[in-house]
């Protein structure tokens, strides 16, 4: 019944290639027929425009592009020759071959073959991937050029690779980055980052084995993290004040699941958390304010539980691209323990609870929500409490339209004197300076309809937007007020890279302050907020 439940909910209407809007179909009727045979079709990333339309530039783009192989692709299907057909392992594997990131349509079509067997042929279309380009970003009074060079499906293979360059007026950095989600052909992905700034350097890497199925009950990571950093602190939008931080993380973690739509996850997870603080200018009047160092190794033992569904969409946060969601509801719960036989400086314990969900409670509505609250507790107290909470809303005035809400509060008590939160720029008010407010309790709204044309220049498919934005930042123990929130109006334009790997949709935006005359500009590659943060299943 589960199975039949979500092959109706996902595949009615699951989009494929050259499928047209609106379109439908039902795998209903070969469940539990023997597939007899899978026949992989591999398309390139211009092949729809090839064939209606004799432009050069399209087949040239197919000529510098490698396709994905075949094996790559037979890798992440669920089902077999041999197998009775199974709508779920469809949908799973569907997802999967997008989740690779360089594969955009999917369509897999059913032949019955006789009276119990069923014929499979799984078409696939490739994202281009290759990026090799001059950019810029602005926003907040801020700018940064740099050049950036990176494949996400190196010689059709799937592995990523990355390096890029930046200056501006707030830091130059550099970065280099290389991925795998299936080494040596493994259920193990991997990856390696590093990144330098002006203001310091940061290194990370993971090894996962992650549930690639709801039917798999075990997934585990392996984490570490390390930066040595010159921290700055603001108010007004100005620097006053910096500090230096060297850190370091291992984080490990598995996971057990019971249960396919319900699901149950126990699992265990080990940080070393070291931070070794020191002044930047050994003369300033400030450095009094400076944390001491301190070291955390901390095991946290948790339950998690949720209830999941899958569902495909188009013209929420992208143009026309399919969006993976997962509905539903999960919460967990996790105690952690840093101990000095551990390595610790203190004996403390870490609480941590966070819950969400997101719901479609009518075809063109969607709604969700999630919150987090963690704290240190010593010696009878609790310290460094913060609590994030975010709502969102989005409602379909059209099937290229979207009214979005989103309303973030993040809040903290007894944080360390250097502790902070900033708002302005790009992070949320468009229409203020970058770093213009700062503090330990934050509040931020945001109304934004987008909308995109029946108009397509090349691959690029045109849009726009108008936005609100509202919110603050206030010092504990300053009271939050209404009075005090700032706010913005302003316009934007969209352009959805309806063909690319890395960048879905540009955004160009204006906005004015309501407080003041100021008028700024950004402009990114990013949406500004997203219902992926809200998936149930991540």
């Amino acid at each position: 019944m589960l199975t039949l439940a979500l092959s109706t909910l996902i595949l009615t209407g699951s989009p494929g290639y050259g499928d047209q809007p609106g379109a439908t179909y039902s795998f209903s009727k070969f469940e539990g027929r023997i597939i007899t045979g899978i026949e992989i079709v591999r398309r390139d990333v211009f092949d729809d425009k090839v064939a209606n339309n004799s432009r050069f530039y399209y087949r040239w783009g197919n000529s510098l592009h490698i396709k994905t192989k075949e094996k790559i692709v037979k890798d992440e299907l669920l089902f077999e020759v041999g197998e009775p057909f199974d709508s779920l392992k469809i949908i799973e594997s569907q997802r999967n071959l997008r989740r690779r990131g360089f594969i955009g349509e999917i369509f897999v079509s059913a032949r019955p073959n006789g009276s119990d067997s069923v014929n499979l042929t799984v078409t696939t279309v490739d994202y281009w991937t290759t990026r090799v380009a001059m950019y810029s970003e602005l926003g907040g009074g801020n700018y940064a050029v740099g050049a950036a060079a990176s494949e996400v499906n190196f010689l059709g293979y799937g592995q990523a690779l990355e390096i890029a360059g930046q200056t501006g007026s707030d830091k130059d950095s550099y970065s280099m980055y290389a991925g795998d989600d299936r080494i040596g052909g493994s259920r193990l992905a991997g990856s390696l980052y590093y990144t330098g700034t002006t203001y310091g350097n940061s290194f990370a890497t993971y090894l996962a084995r992650p549930q690639y199925s709801l039917t798999v009950r075990t997934g585990y990571w392996i984490k570490y993290n390390q930066s040595d950093a010159v921290l700055r602190l603001y108010t007004g939008g100005e620097e006053f004040f910096r500090y230096k931080r060297l850190f370091r993380e291992f984080d490990s973690r598995l996971t057990y699941s019971m249960g396919l739509s319900r699901r149950l996850d126990l699992f265990v997870k080990y940080n070393y958390d070291f931070k070794d603080y020191s002044p930047d200018d050994p003369n300033s009047p400030l450095n009094h304010i400076i944390p001491f160092d301190e070291t955390r190794s901390y095991i946290s033992p948790g339950i998690g539980m949720s209830i999941i569904k899958y569902d495909l969409q188009r013209y929420l946060d992208e143009a026309g691209t399919p969006e993976d969601l997962t509905l539903g509801a999960g919460f967990r719960i996790s105690i952690g323990r840093s101990l000095k036989s551990l390595g610790a400086d203190f004996d403390e314990i870490r609480p941590e609870i966070s819950a969400k969900f997101l719901v479609k409670p009518y075809e063109w509505i969607f709604l969700g929500a999630r919150n987090k609250v963690f704290w240190w507790r010593r010696d009878g107290r609790d310290k460094e409490i913060r609590s994030q909470s975010e709502i969102m809303m989005y409602l379909k005035t059209g099937r290229t339209n979207v009214l979005t809400a989103r309303w973030l509060a993040d809040f903290a008590w007894r944080q360390k004197s250097t502790y902070q939160l900033i708002l302005g720029g790009t992070n949320g008010l468009r229409g203020y300076q970058a770093y213009r407010f700062a503090g330990n309790r934050a509040v931020i709204g945001n109304l934004e309809y987008r909308f995109y044309l029946p108009l397509e220049i090349l691959t690029v498919r045109l849009g726009g937007a108008a936005f609100f934005d509202i919110g603050n930042v206030w010092r504990a123990p300053e009271k939050i007020e209404i009075k005090d929130l700032r706010s913005d109006i302003g316009l934007g334009l969209r352009f959805g890279l309806t063909k690319s790997s890395t960048s879905r949709v540009l955004r160009f935006d204006m906005a004015k302050s309501l407080a003041d005359r100021d008028v700024y500009v950004s402009f990114g590659s990013t949406v500004l907020f997203s219902l992926k943060s809200l998936d149930s299943h991540e």
